[in-house]
């Protein structure tokens, strides 16, 4: 993980991410924002684009995408496991749909919706248990969810499957 350190005057902020370009990106933005807060002693709120949260999905993707629309964009001839198709299901269900927690029926879903061979055929279950061996995803009471790894691991496969 990279971590940077910006330093102006009596202010600072350290920002760290896997992926160094958006860090670099951060302390442009950041460094800017420091200096017109000191220049001008006036609040300045960052804009969306300078959040400091990881990269909000619904800023990746538009947020009424449709899942067919997804798939072909990000997953469809470029994800070939199937816990990384699965993670990237859980993803677009609680980034873009706003749930909170997912259940395995509704990951099968998905591979339905997006009419995956054989997905009535799927150890679901088989499949999300191998997304969290990777890390990608956690379960409580059967529920899924993303795991920061897993955040990274989405947003890094859709820069590089947009660019």
């Amino acid at each position: 993980m990279e971590h940077y350190k910006i330093v102006i005057g009596s202010s600072s902020i350290e920002i760290s991410s896997h992926d160094k370009n958006w860090v670099e990106e951060k302390i442009i933005n950041y460094k800017d924002l420091i200096e017109r807060f000191q220049n001008n002693n006036e609040v300045v709120i960052p804009s969306q684009k300078m959040d400091t949260s990881i990269a909000s999905p619904k800023r990746q993707i538009v947020s009424n995408m449709p899942m067919n629309e997804f798939y072909r964009k990000f997953i469809h001839s470029k994800i070939k496991s199937r816990p990384d198709i699965a993670t990237f299901f859980v993803y677009y269900l609680t980034k873009v749909e706003d749930k909170k927690d997912v259940g395995a029926n509704e990951v099968k879903e998905m591979f339905k919706e997006v009419k995956y061979p054989n997905w009535n055929k799927l150890n679901i279950p088989d499949i999300l248990g191998n997304a969290k061996k990777k890390a990608l995803l956690n379960s409580v009471n059967g529920q899924w969810s993303m795991t920061i790894s897993g955040e990274d691991f989405i947003l890094n496969s859709m820069s590089e499957n947009n660019g």
